[in-house]
């Protein structure tokens, strides 16, 4: 039977019959795929931390007929650290169910990946930064990746440019910034500092988000990013 050789993340598992699990793995080559890891929930299995959430390592599996089934893997990074710290594992809870939501079998995902590991990482391991900075910065990115980049540096319904240094409104369903001018009912003022850390952080990514927990450009961007995907990200009741 061929066999098939993944770097992966699990996005999420579902407990199957009494010792299997039916994972779903982000791959940079394949996008979303579904692998059976048959008998991880075993007691001394050698698949048990390879079937957990957002694990990270190199998947080798076989393929019968439309099903892929585990054989082996070497996790490269478990991010533990999330796992001793509730808001920090509903943070990253959160980034997989997003990307989850935008990942499609057979359609590379390399940037998609490379930014889930990015924010998977900031949060592990970068203690001392607010976790929800790295959730803001995560989800402008994200949308810049998925094709519904917020624009900017010019209003979004006259063209008139935004300088700097001033403040704007997000019209999450126009789709970017909007002068005071083109006010309206639905839109989040966001203020010079909000602005310039969005600008900052789609040039320069995470190292630009700052440390400011912003609950306010979190409800933006989030309400920005749940409305293209046309469904509401449930964990995200628990945040910020």
């Amino acid at each position: 039977m061929p066999s098939l050789t993944l770097q992966g993340v699990v996005l999420r598992y579902a407990n199957y019959r009494e010792r299997d699990r039916m994972l779903t793995l982000l791959t940079p080559d394949h996008g979303r795929v579904d692998v059976l890891s048959r008998g991880c929930r075993r007691p001394n299995s050698q698949l048990m931390v390879a079937s957990e959430l957002f694990v990270h390592g190199e998947y080798v599996a076989f393929q019968s007929h439309d099903r892929l089934t585990l054989t082996s893997c070497t996790p490269q990074d478990t991010f533990y650290p999330l796992r001793l710290d509730a808001y920090r594992l509903t943070c990253a809870s959160y980034l997989v169910s997003l990307v989850q939501a935008a990942a499609q079998p057979e359609q590379p995902a390399e940037g998609m990946y490379a930014l889930l590991l990015q924010g998977l990482y900031r949060l592990s391991y970068c203690l001392s930064d607010p976790p929800l900075a790295a959730v803001n910065a995560f989800l402008l990115l994200y949308a810049a990746e998925a094709g519904y980049r917020p624009r900017l540096s010019h209003c979004i319904h006259c063209g008139k440019p935004l300088p700097a240094g001033r403040g704007a409104r997000l019209d999450t369903e126009a789709g970017g910034l909007c002068c005071d001018a083109c006010r309206g009912e639905g839109q989040y003022a966001l203020t010079s500092a909000q602005v310039e850390r969005m600008r900052g952080v789609l040039e320069g990514g995470f190292d630009a988000a700052g440390c400011e927990a912003d609950t306010a450009l979190f409800e933006a961007m989030r309400c920005y990013v749940e409305n293209r995907l046309e469904c509401r990200i449930k964990c995200s009741q628990f945040l910020p």
